[in-house]
């Protein structure tokens, strides 16, 4: 049985690599379905392409142009996903009807754009754009024997689909969590926390762009519709911190490793998740993440730094800490971070946050006087 897929294929409002621009009103598209074709040799455009699967829906929305679809069972079939896999080839948009003007910075700019298909190439027009496999189809799995992954999506709480509020925006200040029903949420930085393993006090970054370029993925939702989701994975480890974003994202497509489905973005208190373990992920990399704390990775894209993954790791570079509690002769001695995903039926003991007034300057950064704060509860009292 063949994959079925999801992908952003297009980014509007933004500049190509040689300086196209889709106009985001400007875009519609063909009667559906529309082609999914592989450019076997690179050549002139899209030269040399072969049909190998299939674009069932289309959506333009959050200035991208999304789509799931299908593979077909083709000749390429086995290469198309080999490639896709290793992360070495990408979506490009074919587009016809089309009528386009200069801007001021002599770039063209697609005031009307059709889209006919799209094809997938070793270098698309644009960096941050992805098409992913969705897992196995549980029907490749029958057979197998008891106690096997099979077994395990059949137990599983989670739904075949999430409800669209697991994918609320999250207003608190705890670590992530996981719900026996498979629900993600929690946060994956803290404002004003500094990396422990930098010098200086390097702090989470903001998203200039509304994580969008973490958001590659779609996700589909009981209530009809769905969403742009980023992918919290179980490994591998953390790129190379020389690769720029393409390269660095491409680095975290594994889809057996692939954990949760969610949104991001940012409260007060720092940056946040929301979302799903699909059943079909693989139980080992569950586990796996369920037991470790998990790290951001930002890359600089354009003048700012945007996070392109999360993943488990061994020790995060900010952690988002749990508060345990050690007392002394009736005196609070330690605060110590206990940085693992949280299951739901935990309950953490509360730490009290007064301190006493004039103990702390009132012109503190929020960064300042969150050490300003470990410095007076470690304090011999």
């Amino acid at each position: 049985m063949t994959r079925t897929w999801s992908a952003v294929l297009a980014r509007t409002g933004v500049p190509t690599g040689d300086g196209r621009i889709l106009a985001p009103a400007g875009g519609t598209s063909r009667d559906l379905p529309l082609p999914l074709l592989y450019q076997v040799v690179s050549g002139e455009g899209h030269d040399g392409s072969l049909v190998v699967g299939r674009i069932e829906s289309l959506r333009f929305e959050n200035g991208m142009v999304t789509a799931t679809g299908s593979m077909l069972d083709s000749a390429e079939y086995g290469r198309v996903v080999e490639s896709l896999e290793a992360g070495v080839i990408g979506p490009s948009v074919d587009l016809d009807d089309i009528e386009y003007v200069m801007d001021d910075q002599e770039r063209i700019v697609l005031t009307q754009w059709r889209v006919a298909g799209a094809t997938l190439v070793a270098i698309p027009a644009f960096a941050d754009v992805s098409l992913t496999l969705d897992p196995e189809p549980v029907e490749v799995m029958e057979g197998t024997a008891e106690g096997s992954q099979l077994d395990w999506l059949y137990a599983s709480a989670a739904p075949v689909l999430p409800p669209a509020d697991w994918f609320a925006p999250y207003e608190g200040d705890q670590p992530l969590t996981v719900t026996p029903e498979g629900r993600v949420f929690g946060l994956i930085a803290q404002w004003g926390q500094c990396h422990i393993g930098l010098p200086g006090c390097v702090t989470a970054p903001s998203s200039q762009s509304e994580y969008a370029y973490f958001l590659t993925g779609w996700q589909d939702v009981q209530e009809g519709g769905g969403l742009p989701v980023g992918t919290l994975t179980a490994g591998p480890r953390h790129a190379d911190p020389k690769l720029a974003y393409q390269a660095a994202a491409q680095h975290y497509d594994d889809v057996a490793a692939a954990v949760a489905r969610v949104v991001a973005g940012e409260n007060e208190h720092g940056v946040w998740v929301s979302g799903w373990i699909p059943p079909s992920a693989d139980p080992a990399a569950v586990e796996v993440f369920k037991s470790s704390p998990v790290s951001g990775d930002w890359r600089r894209v354009g003048g700012s730094l945007e996070l392109v993954a999360v993943c488990s790791v061994n020790t995060p570079g900010f952690p988002v800490p749990r508060a345990r509690v050690a007392f002394s002769n009736g005196h609070q001695r330690t605060l110590i971070g206990a940085f693992g995903v949280t299951p739901v039926e935990e309950v953490s003991l509360q730490v009290p946050s007064e301190i006493p007034p004039g103990s702390l300057p009132d012109t503190l950064t929020r960064g300042n006087e969150a050490r300003a704060r470990w410095a007076w509860m470690t304090m011999e009292v």
